[in-house]
């Protein structure tokens, strides 16, 4: 973290903590079932185009109004691996998942592209060789388990290109996570305003897609714009001003119980409100993969606290 970090590195009293973990679930899980209603009203690459373009302009006002600089001159020189970054986190990620989204359950998509944790330890190994406790592996293992499971109960109801999609959006974050940590360990970055530049790459990117896959026209209801709005608002500079904040003042194991309740609200939500139901076996396989993700969130907070002492 910078010098530039929103708030200065100091713990947040216990009751901020889970009330901001709490805040930032949500915002995040009930997306989930924003997006499963936007791409009814649109198709998916010019929504997600849209989404991140507006995203992006949104985080950037929200800087500058927090007295916060965007980096430009810094980060000039930088911007092949802020566009790299921008390609794999964004169009890449959100991309594939929104194109998920269209034709496979919220759900699903939510858990699958929360794999990301797993995709993160396989990078972080053959990319910076880093060493990786036998007990991530396990979780690793479980995490494995349930993905087979949801592709094949994908493969008996025909949407296991809806699972590959989501799955390989998964894929994507965690290859990006992997690039941000290599970057930043090369010189160090204001994670806010390197997150609004690869966004708006990202956008960028998503645009040209947009324009050249040929799609139907946008339904501009009062569903579809309710649902762009809500993502280019509350789920964007607020959710990552929130989300940077908990890193900054919490331990990694505190902070990534958002990794966790985002899914596995996004699952309870498109539940209630879009009345999916996930059969027997997909449902064990997301249990497994949140199970998962909740294992490897414990033992990187119990490696922070270790670093820490020692």
């Amino acid at each position: 973290m910078t010098e530039t970090s929103p708030l200065p590195p100091k713990s947040l009293p216990r009751w901020q903590a889970l009330a901001l973990i709490a805040t930032l679930s949500l915002i995040w899980g009930y997306n989930w079932v924003m997006m499963k209603v936007a791409v009814t009203y649109a198709p998916p690459f010019a929504f997600a185009a849209l989404r991140f373009l507006g995203g992006a302009i949104v985080l950037m006002a929200t800087l500058k109004l927090m007295g916060r600089s965007l980096r430009a001159r810094e980060l000039r020189s930088r911007w092949r691996v802020i566009t790299l970054i921008g390609l794999l986190q964004t169009a890449l990620c959100f991309g594939l998942v929104t194109w998920a989204l269209s034709t496979g359950a919220a759900g699903r998509s939510a858990v699958l592209n929360y794999t990301m944790p797993l995709w993160v330890l396989v990078f972080s190994v053959l990319i910076l060789k880093e060493r990786v406790p036998g007990a991530q592996w396990g979780a690793a293992g479980i995490a494995l388990i349930g993905i087979v499971l949801i592709s094949v109960a994908g493969g008996r109801s025909g949407s296991l290109p809806a699972v590959m999609l989501a799955l390989g959006a998964g894929l994507a974050w965690g290859l990006g996570v992997v690039v941000t940590k290599r970057a930043t360990r090369v010189a160090p970055i204001d994670p806010l305003a390197l997150t609004a530049w690869q966004m708006l790459a990202g956008a960028v990117m998503m645009c040209v897609v947009a324009l050249v896959v040929p799609e139907g026209p946008i339904d501009w209801s009062p569903g579809f714009i309710a649902a762009l709005l809500y993502n280019i608002g509350p789920a964007t500079p607020l959710a990552y001003v929130i989300w940077f904040t908990l890193l900054n003042r919490l331990d990694a194991g505190l902070a990534s119980l958002g990794i966790l309740l985002t899914p596995l609200l996004g699952l309870v939500l498109s539940t209630l409100q879009l009345g999916e139901r996930p059969g027997l076996v997909e449902g064990v396989g997301m249990g497994l993969i949140l199970l998962a993700i909740a294992g490897l969130g414990w033992i990187s907070g119990k490696q922070a606290r270790k670093a820490r002492a020692s």
